[in-house]
Order: structure tokens, then sequence, then C-alpha cells
């Protein structure tokens, strides 16, 4: 069933008097139990949903810290197993991570924990006015109200996905429809103002966005947008549809699993792009290559981490467009070495392409991106010998090459053949390695099957 803001007349009145009438307000440490009463209230009313078994806790950064820590080793144990190498990347997940929550929902304490430092920050980031004030500290309890109310209808934190690339499209799912009922309650309430507060404190949007990727673990100005800006205009976009109701309903019972799905309501759920996306990370991991097993091992991850979709609408559409609709199917991988902790991971791209010559113009392009100071390029057509017993003798390709010496060179190799693309790059001594990883990737894509035979190249 939709979510709809309901709540009583009296208690309406109530949080308009109580955001609008104080010229000096409190500090929020002595007002904050009862904003959360009432954010309690308003989400219970609007979501018909029993809360009253959530506690408030405020803390210092180290418990939510802790809580962290403790929801991120079950995902970075899923992917890398109970070892050395997953202690490792989760102390570096932290220290990107430890310090940034001013809020967060804490299913296995029943709790919203709240921490004093980021809490006396955002106090202090706002102007004096005393609506804007009161609505902020509202807005930010009534979305992790929205938080503990889902967990409870839909079991989040039970069926939380153990997958960096799912993970990135749950998170959206589930802080969109948190932005989006805290919207809706507070339009009928009258705290939207207060929604635009936390946005500038969480976003900056005065500031400039970063325009490099992150790793998987980073949290980011723009990984953050994605999840709640676009993934809020993802949850009204269905919320609009002749059955928004119980397509939201499908949505938070089973969030999807591709990022770029969030960019694309109008086609939820799509199975079939799904089904491509899972052909590529499979053509990924059956190929024989050093950095396929053993101790290697590779995870799926966004192709979206690092893409800024909100500071120029034009370029967003044009983004949005070209992920949705030229681009079939889309996945990210990393591949790490667990023997080498502190190694970066090789960073590898999967597209399939709505056409060939789609394909070649996104090789091209990201090409060009690979273009720095100082880098050496080439690019060529290759032909691939695919060997006896297979339906085609050879198989056409074009290889787009760049090498930065530095120390050990940083190298990337791009491979287009028919719809589909490959880019592999990382910090590697022969560029074979990484070429070899594409023609193998590509073969299985191509032929539908796995090559083990040497493959052969010719120009």
């Amino acid at each position: 069933m939709q979510p709809e803001a309901s709540v009583s007349p009296e208690l309406a009145a109530q949080v308009r008097l109580e955001v609008t009438s104080d010229p000096l307000p409190e500090p929020w440490i002595n007002v904050i139990e009862p904003a959360f009463a009432q954010a309690r209230q308003l989400v219970e009313e609007a979501l018909s949903t029993d809360l009253s078994h959530i506690r408030l806790m405020l803390v210092k950064d180290q418990p939510i810290n802790a809580e962290v820590a403790h929801e991120t080793r079950r995902l970075v144990d899923a992917q890398f197993g109970i070892s050395s190498f997953s202690d490792h990347f989760l102390s570096k997940v932290m220290q990107a991570q430890a310090g940034t929550f001013a809020a967060l929902f804490a299913s296995r304490l029943d709790a919203v924990m709240v921490s004093r430092n980021m809490l006396s920050s955002y106090e202090r980031s706002l102007p004096a006015d005393a609506e804007v004030r009161r609505a902020a500290l509202l807005t930010l309890l009534i979305h992790e109200m929205v938080h503990a109310a889902d967990d409870q209808r839909y079991a989040i934190h039970a069926k939380r996905a153990l997958n960096f690339r799912a993970s990135f499209a749950q998170s959206a799912t589930f802080e969109g429809h948190a932005q989006w009922v805290t919207r809706q309650i507070c339009a009928a309430n009258g705290c939207l103002i207060g929604l635009d507060a936390l946005d500038d404190f969480m976003f900056s949007r005065d500031a400039q966005p970063s325009q490099h990727s992150q790793a998987v673990e980073a949290i980011s100005r723009n990984v953050l947008e994605y999840s709640y800006v676009e993934g809020e205009r993802f949850i009204a976009s269905l919320a609009e549809r002749h059955n928004g109701a119980q397509l939201i309903d499908q949505l938070l019972s089973a969030p999807p699993q591709d990022p770029i799905q969030i960019l694309a309501p109008d086609t939820f759920p799509d199975y079939e792009r799904e089904a491509r996306n899972q052909r590529l990370i499979r053509a990924s991991r059956d190929i024989d290559h050093p950095w396929v097993g053993g101790s290697w091992t590779g995870v799926e991850t966004s192709p979206l981490k690092g893409v800024n979709l909100r500071s120029d609408p034009s370029r967003r559409q044009a983004a949005v467009d070209g992920f949705t609709r030229l681009i079939h199917g889309m996945v990210a991988m990393q591949l790490y070495n667990r023997d080498e902790p502190s190694a970066t991971p090789i960073e590898v791209t999967l597209l399939h392409a709505e056409s060939a010559h789609t394909a070649k113009l996104f090789a091209q392009t990201l090409h060009d991106n690979t273009q720095l100071l100082g880098s050496v390029e080439n690019d060529e057509p290759l032909r691939i010998r695919t060997g006896a017993g297979t339906s085609q003798s050879d198989m056409r390709t074009h290889v787009y090459r760049t090498t930065i010496n530095e120390g050990m060179p940083y190298r990337t190799s791009i491979m287009v053949s028919g719809p589909y693309v490959v880019q592999i790059a990382g910090t590697a001594p022969k560029r074979e390695t990484l070429d070899d990883f594409a023609i193998r990737v590509l073969l299985n894509l191509q032929l539908g099957s796995i090559q083990t035979a040497q493959g052969s190249l010719t120009h």
C-alpha cells in the first residue's frame, strides 16, 4: 500500500506552532527528546506502524562507528571471506567513514543513534531563524524514523544485500523512500524548509563536486547524492504510475540489484536488463586468467560511483539517456589480490551497448577519458583467431591502450567487439595481462561459450 501522510489536526497544529514560534530556540541538545517524540508520532500515523519500541540514543561518534563497522563487516566478509584481507579492507572503509554520520537507525538496538558532535555541527550550520532550525531537526529525526518503520515492515536489515553492487541500489531504494516520505509528511505539517537545510548540510550544494572516481568503499558526495537525490526521484516517479502503491511495496520488498535501475523508474522492474548484467558478470569470471581464482577475487560494484548527476540538469539528462537507453547492460568489477592487502584493485567495466556503432563510440569516449598528461596512447584494429571448434574462425575487435609511467606502469586496455566493450585498468608490469583478460571476456560474450584455447592476435 502506498504510504500517505495522515496526522491529526491537533498534532499538525502543535508541530506548526513549535516550528515557528520561538525566536530564540534552545540548543538542540535540550529539545531533541520532544522533537523525537513528534517525529515518531508523525511517522507512525503516516505509515500505520507502531514505533513505540524505538528509542533515541545521543552518543559520541565511537558507538555509531562501531555500529557501522558491525554492519559493514557482514558485507565485507561476504565478499572476501573471513580473513586478514577482510580486516584490512574494513579498516580502510572505516577510516573513510568514521565521524561522517549525523544520525543512524540501528536495527539490532531498536534505536535512532544521533551523534552529539555532528548534531552540534548541523545546528551551527543553520541561520538563527527559529522556523528553519526546528524544521531542520524534525526532518532529520523523521527520516531516521522512516528507516525504522521500513525495517519493521520489510525486514530491510535481515534482507540486506551482501554484495557491493546491489548494496548501492538498495541504499538508493531506502534512502530515497525515507526522503520521499519525509517530504510527504513535511508538506502536510509545515517543515519542508527543514529538508532544504538538511540537504545543504549533507551536500554543501555551493561547493564544487569532485570529478574523480572513488573506490567502492568511499563515502563521497556523488555517491550520497545518488542514494538520497536519485533515490527520492525514483520513488516519486514510481508513485506517479497508475499502480504506484503496488510498485513501491514491491520495490521495498525486493530492491533491484542494478544501480542503474534507479535512474530508470519507467522500466522498473527491468528483469531483462538484469539478465544481461548477469551474463556480463559470468563472462568476466568464467575465464582462464591469473586474475581469476586463487588468491584473486572479483567483486561487483556500481558503475555509477563518482558520477555527478545533479549539478547540471542537461548533462544529467544526457548521462541518464546514455546509461539507460544506449547501454542495455553495464556492470563494474574490482579484482583484488588477497595476498597483497595494500595493493589497489584492478578496475573492470563491462558494457552491452544497443549496437556495435554505439559500443565503438563508448569505447572511444572511455579512451579519451584516460588520456592524462604524460600518458602514452595507441589504438588499433585486431583480429582474434578463436581456434578450431567454434562457430567463428576469428573475431574482429578494436583495442585502445593507455600507459602512465610513474613507477609501476598504470595501464588501461579498452576493447570493443560488436555491441560489447571491456575496459580494464590497473597497475601491471605487462599490458598483455590486461589484453588477455579483455579478449577472453569478449570471446565469452561474442561466442556464448568459455574459451580455453589460446587466442592469437593479428593486426
